[in-house]
């Protein structure tokens, strides 16, 4: 089913630039590309192909593994596919193989001997310098390496900018994007005058890779290598990773591939891919005719193709006599004349031909209708409407499928306790994301394209589908008890999860779902209640995955409902009580302030549970206010004591934002207590950073005004980006112990020391989160980073042992 539906998005490639498929067939071969229709270099490489192959009446046919979308699973379903294909004796026969890029090669000489045993196979398009020598020397196998460029690039790029000192390279883990993180790297010590930093996309979210690019150093250039997953398993085609990184970033981006010429790629130099398949397409041919394929040497050398954005090069003010003379320019401003002089007259001779037909035609037109009975027609409108309502009473009409009132009334009267089957419902995740991005109308088109390709499972399954909401789906299977990794859970994620195609791009899509699976007791009509709660805990376990009901699922509501009445008494009953994480100068070793954090004095219930529950529960704002209280209680009770005092921040929840008397609060609160404002900060989470809102520009305005301190939390993490700080006053950010974690390693830490001296040149103070080793510390305090909270120095502690905390 993986591959078939792989096919059907095909169907609508133009195929208009190709030369014309062989009148007479000689041979057919197989074509086995390691991506799909939609990869970058596809286009190129069926030229090339074509070019070379049908004037000598060979024809191809392609399968596409889509390797770089789902990996080992794809790799699966790919060999179980090829498997019956080959044993299946009414599939036509091939000749040879073509394999093009390195996950297809991979394949075919794992699987050589016992899928394509004594058939010759030609490679193309790998970048694995060994595995191409290692392929070569194998019986019947036969190729090209694919020359990289990527020194060639990057040797242009420092000629045109030798001001910028900081190379960014950009690279996934796919088998290609681990052979450019190996060449960009190792080109490190032929450069040693430049700073050499390596983004791996798969580490981020498309989110946090936005934010990267837009903290990257003043003197950066970017490296566009080979980049299009992120940390979330997503696949995103070359127009949509382009844009994302041409919209980030003002640094200038080359490029060592084909592909984003003319859209807002500087340029670079890459291998002719249309020309490397050519020769692969002769090589073919040459075993064809009975050849030797053992003496066709491993061809290493495919000529490149230097291109460049003529409008960038001169908005950057750069020497283009610095480039080759056979540069290939795209958005060149050509004459209205040397464009379109040739067929100007030809223009002009339709124009007027054109107007001669429509004249005629008009004049040549008759006004001749039958008109149809009034009797007849009255008959035809009233049956017409009879089903209209009908149809609209029962179906969804946009995506032409049951409603949830029918899809409810057939289960209960088709479904017995007793029957056997499964309630599914799917819910596309982010989908106000896709309506906001695309609209509403492409948002709908997106789901009719979901549920086309559903409806071929459902109508050959016997299965029932219906649109249970806005974005989600209900399908009834039969006769099936689903787990979460049968056959029918995996086909639904391929089908949804299969790139949608959208004109030159394509759009990767996700669902959470929930099943509920008959038990002989549970009524049809909970098992529909029972696989939403399963579609909710699927979202909360981070999407993109489903979720069988159990009986764990029904202990965990009883559970939510345990900690809701502890939290109840816990308001009633003062319940509550403050940790102190002490705050350490990096300079001076100094407790220089701390974060509190609050805690249940019910045993067995942690800020994790606890918290969440508060949240949806609405009652974070409660916690809010006992826990600012709890603090200026303590700042004056330490006064009073006669220890120094250094500031204390407090967590502020987006939902907080609804408790309009807060800042009354805190300021009655702080003169009550006679503490001054400056010992008292808000730390912001970063979820109210998301969108700019007049309600809480109001709030930050008023804490400003009472003297207290805005501290961004969480910074580095899904949204945060230096566009916020153009408008939220905050005076601290808390860099985020993801980030620390991640770059905060050989090789990568200038990253970190980037961005403290960016805060440091905006003014801000950087505290540094979850430093829980000496070596990251002492690194820390190198960079010049402000503060240091972490296990290193402290966890947080009681009120009594903060105050007297010191470093050992």
């Amino acid at each position: 089913m993986f591959v078939f539906l792989l096919r059907f998005i095909t169907n609508g490639i133009d195929k208009n630039d190709t030369i014309k498929p062989p009148a007479e067939v000689r041979h057919r071969v197989l074509f086995i590309s390691s991506y799909d229709p939609l990869y970058f270099t596809y286009d190129s490489q069926v030229k090339g192909l074509e070019k070379s192959l049908y004037p000598k009446g060979i024809e191809y046919d392609a399968v596409y593994m889509y390797s770089n979308a789902r990996g080992e699973a794809s790799i699966d379903l790919f060999y179980n596919f090829m498997k019956n294909r080959f044993s299946n004796s009414n599939i036509k026969k091939y000749e040879a193989i073509l394999l093009g890029d390195d996950a297809a090669l991979e394949f075919a000489l794992k699987y050589q001997n016992e899928l394509f045993p004594n058939l010759p196979m030609i490679f193309f398009g790998i970048n694995n310098y060994d595995l191409a020598v290692e392929a070569s020397k194998k019986a019947n196998v036969a190729g090209l390496f694919e020359n990289d460029y990527l020194e060639d690039t990057l040797r242009l790029a420092m000629s045109l900018f030798p001001e910028r000192k900081t190379l960014i390279g950009l690279h996934d883990q796919s088998v290609t994007g681990k052979n450019d993180y190996e060449i960009f790297w190792a080109l490190r010590s032929k450069y040693p005058d430049y700073s050499f930093v390596d983004l791996d996309t798969s580490l981020f979210s498309q989110n946090d890779l936005i934010f990267l690019l837009a903290e990257l150093p003043k003197d950066s250039i970017l490296f566009y290598m080979t980049c299009y997953s992120d940390k979330q398993s997503n696949v995103y085609s070359l127009l949509a990773r382009t844009s994302t990184l041409v919209h980030s970033t003002s640094a200038p981006i080359f490029r060592n591939y084909v592909g984003g010429e003319g859209m807002g790629i500087l340029g670079g130099v890459h291998m002719d891919v249309e020309e490397q398949c050519y020769k692969a397409g002769e090589m073919l041919t040459i075993v064809l005719n009975k050849g030797d394929i053992s003496k066709l040497p491993l061809d290493e050398c495919t000529e490149s193709r230097t291109v460049f954005d003529y409008s960038l090069m001169k908005s950057f003010n750069l020497d283009f006599s610095i480039l080759p003379k056979d540069t290939i320019f795209y958005n060149q401003p050509v004459s209205f004349i040397s464009q379109y002089g040739k067929i100007l007259p030809i223009i002009v001779m339709l124009f007027v031909t054109l107007v001669v037909i429509l004249v005629y035609s008009k004049i040549g037109k008759t006004l001749s209708m039958t008109y149809i009975s009034e009797l007849k027609q009255s008959q035809q409108i009233l049956l017409d409407s009879q089903e209209q309502l009908t149809y609209q009473a029962e179906y969804d009409e946009i995506l032409d499928v049951l409603n949830r009132r029918t899809i409810t009334t057939w289960l209960r009267e088709n479904m017995k306790p007793k029957s056997v089957y499964s309630v599914i419902i799917i819910d596309i995740d982010d989908f106000k994301m896709l309506n906001e991005n695309y609209g509403h109308s492409l948002a709908d088109s997106i789901l009719q394209y979901i549920v086309a390709l559903l409806k071929g499972m459902v109508e050959d399954g016997g299965w029932k589908i219906a649109r249970f909401g806005g974005d989600e789906l209900l399908i009834v299977v039969p006769d099936e008890i689903l787990d979460m990794d049968c056959q029918i859970v995996r086909q639904l994620f391929a089908a949804i999860r299969a790139p949608i195609p959208l004109g030159d791009e394509s759009l990767a899509i996700t669902a959470s779902m929930g099943a509920s699976c008959s038990d002989g007791v549970t009524p049809p009509e909970q098992h529909i209640i029972n696989a939403e709660t399963a579609m909710y805990e699927a979202k909360a376990r981070g999407k993109n995955g489903i979720v069988i009901y159990d009986d764990k699922m029904k202990e965990k509501a009883l559970e939510e409902i345990r900690i809701k009445e502890k939290l109840q008494s816990a308001f009633d009953n003062d319940g509550f009580f403050m940790l102190y994480q002490p705050q350490i100068d990096t300079q001076t070793k100094e407790v220089s302030g701390y974060e509190a954090l609050v805690r249940m004095k019910e045993p067995g219930i942690y800020p994790g549970q606890f918290i969440p529950v508060a949240e949806r529960s609405g009652w974070i704002w409660r916690i809010g206010r006992i826990t600012t209280e709890l603090v200026i209680k303590q700042l004056a009770a330490w006064r009073d004591q006669g220890k120094t005092l250094h500031p204390v921040s407090v967590n502020f929840s987006s939902n907080q934002l609804n408790d309009h008397g807060y800042v009354d609060f805190v300021e009655d609160l702080l003169n009550r207590y006679d503490i001054p404002p400056h010992y008292l900060e808000i730390e912001i989470t970063e979820g109210l950073f998301l969108e700019k809102s007049v309600l809480a520009d109001d709030i930050f305005r008023r804490f400003k005004n009472l003297g207290i301190r805005l501290l961004m939390d969480d910074f580095g993490t899904g949204y945060s980006s230096l566009g916020y700080l153009t408008y939220i006053p905050v005076d601290v950010i808390k860099l985020d112990k993801s980030l620390v974690d991640t770059y905060l390693v050989d090789g990568k830490d200038s990253f970190i020391r980037n961005i403290i001296h960016l805060m440091h040149d905006l003014d801000k103070n950087m505290i540094i989160e979850g430093v829980e080793e000496e070596r990251q510390f002492l690194r820390l305090r190198e960079f010049g980073a402000d503060t240091i909270q972490g296990y290193f120095f402290s966890k947080p502690i009681p009120a009594d042992e903060a105050i007297d905390f010191k470093v050992k």
